[in-house]
């Protein structure tokens, strides 16, 4: 048997309809603080800034230089070693600032390790003054403080180059004509971005071609506008972008909040990263499912998302497993044929699909979905076609925890009940010598979370922004569930909303190796990194220019479901 693999559709996989709620009622005390910091004569200078053509030019030219080196999840330390690098030596801040080391340590953190491996995040510190007060209060030392994030890794490439190519292409195509359909079609583009040996971006032809700004795709489709294909254009290094320059306004205006701001660009959003990033940041133990939240986040503000103007308040959860199927070495014993890799992998498929959930059963209930996403067998080790080892990848989806946890018990059992069955059809028993294995390669937590209201503090900071600032309002929030980075705070009980800073005119092949973007409206790009500035400091609390100082709107200690540091 040569090498299979192909997607097996049991079950339907998730996506999340959109329903509507009532407005969330914001507090006088909330709106006061809002409209109090977005008034301050320092914050309109900084607002003034963020729309100029100069900032927009600056957060495009940091997008594309730092967008093209290859961050795939769980290998970010070269994009987080340059953000870090900019962020002292370009950007002002103080080395004791920087709360991450290039090992990818967190000191006072509640975990470290994700899947046994080093987590790559980089943060920066936004010092408050909380920690000076009399009486101060924390949280077995760590005094509460206010998260504003981004990821930082991307689908493509999967694997990390090597040292001397760590780069991608940003290749340049005319709007108007068709997306590539292949890699090769891709790399035979000719006109490209160029960077100097700093990897400074070159403003060139081409990067006249490639900066300018549109309203939407038929704009620059009807004005010979370009697309620029580069990985993590869109998710999420234009958001990221964002974040980073939110925490450079912040230093550069000699912003003080009240409690600390920690601007982070996580690891380990997508794929197998598992949430890595948000996982060490807030102590969560996936085999516990259980968060510590050591480090003492009372609020958190997150720009995961691709749509412009967007707003997430759900979140959908998923397991996920990698199961993978061993026959012993030679599969013939005593001239009887041995049990078969390939076959335990289908009995498992089997078993899967004939499992119903409760939506399965009633379309009134709870939609929780399942899907065997790949089946793959390696290449054939004997001479007659056949694989050793195959490996099966199953993914369940539910808005909420109780019916994600019921599929999971369910779906579980099936790896091994097959294994059994296919090493007992030839007299053996799991764990003899000639048996059949079973290992579990990789196992993906991302907890649900739906919200009991609308009220919460974080909610409310997010809806009075948009209002106060006159960017991204809407009459209703909307309520569908999206699986992002806010999973883990919110699964903690951190209150946390995810939203878009990044404004693209267009941009597709999200997770694909043709992702691409177009430069959009710069203005309201600003607009919103400016609110996401608002919506930290009205949680954190701000010291005006004029000596005012807005109380915190978020409480002292932040929420946790486990006091065990593990």
């Amino acid at each position: 048997m040569k090498k299979t693999r192909c997607a097996l559709a049991v079950g339907v996989a998730l996506m999340a309809g959109v329903a509507y709620a009532a407005i969330p009622q914001v507090t006088p005390d909330v709106k006061k603080a809002t409209e109090t910091i977005y008034k301050d004569p320092v914050m309109q200078k900084m607002l003034t800034e963020l729309m100029s053509e100069e900032n927009a030019q600056f957060r495009f030219n940091t997008h594309m230089e730092v967008a093209r080196i290859a961050s795939p999840s769980r290998f970010e330390m070269r994009r987080a070693e340059e953000l870090t690098r900019r962020l002292v030596e370009e950007w002002g801040f103080d080395k004791k600032d920087i709360m991450t080391t290039p090992e990818g340590v967190i000191k006072g953190a509640g975990i470290q390790l994700v899947d046994g491996k080093p987590v790559y995040n980089v943060c920066v510190r936004i010092p408050g003054t909380y920690s000076q007060q009399k009486g101060a209060q924390s949280y077995k030392g760590q005094f509460p403080k206010v998260l504003l994030e981004g990821h930082i890794d991307t689908v493509n490439p999967a694997e990390l180059p090597p040292k001397e190519s760590p780069y991608m292409p940003a290749k340049l195509q005319k709007a108007s004509e068709p997306i590539v359909k292949s890699p090769q079609e891709l790399a035979a583009i000719k006109d490209e971005l160029h960077f100097d040996k700093n990897g400074r971006i070159i403003q060139d032809e081409n990067y006249k071609k490639a900066y300018v700004r549109y309203a939407n795709l038929e704009d620059a489709q009807k004005k010979g506008g370009y697309r620029i294909y580069l990985p993590g254009f869109a998710d999420a290094m234009g958001n990221t972008t964002g974040v980073m320059t939110a925490a450079i306004m912040l230093k550069k205006y000699n912003i003080k909040p009240v409690y600390d701001i920690w601007v982070c660009g996580t690891a380990g959003e997508e794929g197998k990263g598992n949430l890595c990033g948000m996982k060490q940041l807030y102590g969560y133990n996936q085999d516990t499912g259980k968060g510590n939240n050591a480090l003492n986040f009372v609020a958190n503000f997150a720009a995961d998302s691709t749509r412009p103007g967007s707003g997430t308040l759900n979140y959908l959860g998923s397991y996920r497993f990698e199961i993978k199927y061993t026959e012993p070495a030679g599969y013939k014993q005593g001239g009887a044929e041995a049990p078969s890799a390939l076959m335990a992998m289908t009995r498992s498929i089997g078993k899967i699909a004939d499992i119903r959930s409760p939506w399965d059963l009633d379309k009134k209930a709870e939609r929780t979905t399942y899907t065997v996403g790949v089946a793959d067998c390696e290449d054939a080790a004997t001479a007659d076609g056949r694989s050793r080892s195959c490996t099966l990848m199953v993914d369940m989806r539910s808005p909420t925890q109780p019916p994600l946890s019921a599929i999971r018990a369910q779906i579980e059992p099936t790896f091994k009940a097959a294994l059994d069955e296919e090493n007992a059809k030839y007299g053996l028993k799991t764990g003899d010598k000639n048996a059949l294995t079973m290992e579990l390669v990789w196992f993906g937590d991302r907890p649900a979370h739906q919200r009991a209201n609308l009220n919460d503090i974080a909610t409310q900071i997010w809806w009075q922004t948009a209002q106060t600032v006159g960017i991204d309002q809407v009459k209703e929030p909307r309520t569908n569930s999206s699986s992002l980075n806010d999973n883990v705070p919110a699964a903690v009980g951190v209150p946390t909303v995810n939203f878009n800073v990044h404004t693209p005119a267009a941009s597709g092949g999200g997770h694909a190796y043709y992702e691409w973007g177009i430069p959009g409206n710069a203005q309201d790009a600003g607009k919103r990194i400016f609110r996401m500035v608002l919506m930290g400091l009205t949680a954190a609390g701000y010291h005006t220019s004029t000596g005012e100082v807005v109380a915190p709107a978020a409480g002292l200690i932040g929420a946790r479901t486990t006091e065990e540091m593990y």
